[in-house]
């Protein structure tokens, strides 16, 4: 149970992430719906400012702009491919199993599936 120090809880459609007042989150429910964290946890250790959520993964913008994401690899939990892309973000949307991050210089990096969203290199 978390006793105290929670500002915001997200969810996916099996697991939930909370927001403690330091920034640090907090992960549970199903692991390969973002219920596990352990990979990322020094990444979640603080700063966090946002978390955004498609209907299996998480991904989170700290501070300084830079994207952490987990949870089901193909539904957005992996940034392998754009994560030099994610820096100077300043919000992320979703769909059920894409993100779209927003850069402070305008610019948009998509992750996920393709046929939901994850792929913007035609537009």
């Amino acid at each position: 149970m978390l006793t105290g120090g929670v500002e915001r809880i997200y969810s996916t459609c099996h697991a939930f992430a909370a927001v403690k007042e330091n920034g640090a989150v907090v992960t549970w429910g199903h692991p390969e719906y973002g219920g596990d964290s352990s990979s990322v946890k020094q990444q979640l250790a603080s700063d966090v400012q946002k978390i955004t959520s498609t209907s299996q993964a998480f991904a989170a913008v700290k501070a300084d702009g830079s994207v952490v994401a987990w949870g089901h690899p193909d539904k957005g939990g992996k940034t392998a491919g754009v994560q030099d892309c994610l820096k100077s973000v300043k919000d992320i949307y979703a769909t059920p199993e894409a993100f779209a991050a927003v850069t402070r210089d305008g610019a948009v990096v998509t992750w996920g599936e393709a046929e939901f969203g994850g792929d913007n290199a035609s537009a």
